[in-house]
């Protein structure tokens, strides 16, 4: 590949460019491939540029993934707010744009829970996405939708089947044998819903 041609970039555009340009090298080749020299290659930049930016990977890492939770947990919220005003509803809803979210960002959500971007611990972004969820569950258990007490048993099973199909579609393990995201996507919530409102009329 031929050396890039030098860009213009003011100070915030370098920034941006380059989060753009890591987004979308992890979403073809994964978080392990992620280089800042060839970054700064792709961005058509000298190889130093990209470290007035970004003391290293890991700083470039934790910054995709801020963005990336900012604008996953406006996903959530757009898609909760939409569903009908009833817990059981809502927390469908949510499970449906944590898997969306991972089909149409997936370089983002391949670095928002790998442990390099992870190391100086959650963003609040993050956090307040895990808090969409847990007060969902307990929304639930508030209407009698989902078993009482602890909730956090409940807000961990939600979360691994909805992370759990995301990531086999983010990692190329799906589609196959009929498991197409995009039909698969709308009955996660669903089964959640009526798989914790089934426990609550046992209880």
């Amino acid at each position: 590949m031929g050396a890039a041609k030098k860009k213009d970039y003011h100070h915030g555009a370098l920034r941006q460019a380059l989060i753009a340009a890591a987004v979308e090298a992890i979403a073809r080749e994964g978080v392990d491939a992620l280089n800042l020299r060839k970054l700064a290659a792709r961005a058509g930049v000298s190889p130093g540029a990209p470290y007035h930016h970004f003391a290293n990977r890991e700083e470039l890492l934790r910054a995709i993934a801020e963005a990336g939770f900012e604008t996953f947990e406006a996903a959530l919220i757009s898609e909760r707010d939409a569903a009908p005003n009833d817990a059981s509803a809502r927390l469908e809803a949510l499970g449906r744009a944590y898997v969306r979210f991972a089909m149409t960002h997936p370089g983002h959500f391949r670095v928002m829970f790998h442990g390099a971007a992870q190391e100086a611990g959650p963003t609040q972004p993050g956090l307040r996405a895990f808090h969409l969820l847990r007060d969902a569950v307990v929304d639930c258990q508030l209407a009698r939708a989902a078993p009482a007490g602890d909730p956090a048993p409940l807000v961990l099973t939600a979360w691994a089947a909805m992370h759990g199909l995301a990531t086999l579609w983010a990692d190329g393990a799906l589609p196959f044998e009929g498991l197409e995201p995009e039909h698969m996507t709308p009955e996660v919530g669903r089964m959640i819903a009526r798989m914790f409102a089934a426990l609550a009329r046992e209880a």
